[in-house]
């Protein structure tokens, strides 16, 4: 990409190479072992990285959109940001030589835990989040995931993890069925809101105006402390381990017959990954070109033009009225469309996180709507082209991000890693759900 817009990485031109493990028989040398940083294993996990379509799952949808998060440094970048980790590859050592093979083999698997302290059922735990269980489609069907995950399990355990958790796409329904095998049950349905900063937010209320800065540190998140996977320590330590991605934190309150006060913290959700697009019909290149954007723009007037003087010959009956607005809907679709591709690749980041949202008192969630819209107007001015909020469906916060409940776009999934390790009256063979306004930190949505 371009100055303009560091944030996005567009590969074109690369080779699309295929390692077919037939050729080597039976592919029985496959080894499970940890990432090793700076060597060949980078470039191996990150090849295998950038074959993870976001939408491979979906069928005919890679034949007009493909993307893939990249992290942005090493490999094992997001992972190094928790208290602990485990990072694992899935090595074929039959395959050295091959294209795309490192010096000791072939990447064709990785899956990676991050280990931090939190609260869960009331009591500090160390909990797992496992993320980038990824298996080269040349390898599926071979029990290779099971193998990874096991291990991922295995590993967690031996630094004594009481419970892991992790989260799939919605439309993914292969990737729950095969978490359901392993035993994880289902603790949140989420919806990611992501809304572009195109256009000027309005002023907050008074109320909001009248916010106060939260620094860095031990106090930011005084609402939180206790909740399901809020961080053991608070959010000031990770603030002040990675004040880079911290961009500010406010709290708002209201006194009254009953106490009101709001909590937010933003986030650059750009720290640890980046979107890479290959592919939006055209290439993103083909896109930005001026001939194209011209091409566009005209195809989109003369539509315009042949509209306008189609009704303007028409007799006024009820088929030109809907057959217009239908058409005039899809033109201005077509022109909102192209103007948002225009400002997102213009922006000089992709995404601000609203994190650790908190609301209390009757007026809680009309503070927390102004601090979100506070949040939004920061992100603009910053460059950001989206704000996004990770929240439940059922969370009684929703509305201050959305005025309707939203359906379900990623779904959390968690397991006790051995009923002994699980409270008293958890020791049940139907573990029951995490609770459902649990707080994820900005590492796991990274």
């Amino acid at each position: 990409a371009g100055s303009r817009c560091p944030w996005l990485k567009c590969v074109q031109g690369a080779p699309n190479l295929r390692f077919c493990p037939q050729s080597h028989p039976a592919a029985m040398g496959i080894e499970i072992r940890p990432f090793r940083p700076g060597t060949t294993d980078d470039a191996g996990a990150k090849a295998l990285e950038a074959r993870a379509s976001q939408h491979a799952h979906i069928p005919f949808a890679e034949t007009l959109l493909r993307v893939h998060m990249q992290h942005t440094a090493s490999f094992d970048v997001k992972a190094r940001q928790y208290d602990d980790s485990v990072v694992l590859l899935a090595v074929d050592t039959d395959a050295v030589g091959a294209a795309g093979a490192g010096s000791d083999g072939f990447v064709s698997g990785c899956v990676c835990v991050g280990i931090k302290e939190a609260w869960l059922q009331g009591q500090r735990r160390k909990l797992g989040y496992l993320f980038d269980l990824r298996v080269h489609e040349d390898y599926q069907r071979r029990s290779l995931g099971s193998r990874l995950n096991n291990a991922a399990e295995q590993a967690a355990r031996e630094r004594g993890v009481d419970a892991i958790y992790l989260t799939v796409n919605g439309t993914n329904a292969k990737a729950r069925t095969f978490y359901r095998k392993f035993g994880y049950s289902l603790g949140s349905e989420r919806t990611v809101l992501a809304t572009p900063l195109l256009f000027q937010f309005g002023e907050c209320p008074d109320d909001v105006n009248n916010l106060k800065g939260l620094p860095p540190g031990p106090n930011a998140s005084p609402p939180l402390p206790g909740r399901d996977l809020a961080l053991a320590a608070g959010l000031g330590s990770l603030f002040k381990s990675q004040p880079s991605k911290f961009i500010d934190s406010w709290v708002a309150e209201v006194d009254g017959s009953e106490k009101s006060i709001a909590a937010l913290t933003l986030w650059d959700g750009d720290g640890t990954t980046q979107l890479e697009v290959e592919r939006v019909i055209f290439t993103p290149a083909t896109w930005r070109h001026p001939a194209t954007q011209a091409a566009l723009l005209g195809a989109e007037l003369t539509l315009l033009a042949c509209w306008a003087r189609w009704l303007w010959r028409s007799s006024w009956g009820l088929l030109t009225l809907v057959s217009g607005l239908g058409f005039g809907l899809a033109v201005g679709g077509g022109l909102l469309a192209a103007m948002l591709l225009r400002f997102v690749t213009s922006r000089q980041r992709l995404r601000a996180r609203m994190v650790a949202p908190s609301a209390s008192g009757p007026h809680g969630v009309e503070l927390l709507r102004g601090l979100a819209e506070h949040a939004r107007r920061l992100a603009r001015r910053k460059g950001f082209s989206f704000a996004i909020a990770n929240l439940d469906v059922l969370d009684p916060r929703l509305p201050a991000f959305k005025r309707r409940r939203p359906q379900p776009q990623t779904y959390f999934l968690q397991k006790w890693l051995g009923v002994e390790s699980a409270p008293d009256e958890l020791q049940a063979a139907e573990v029951p759900r995490f609770c459902t306004d649990c707080f994820f930190d900005p590492r796991d949505l990274s």
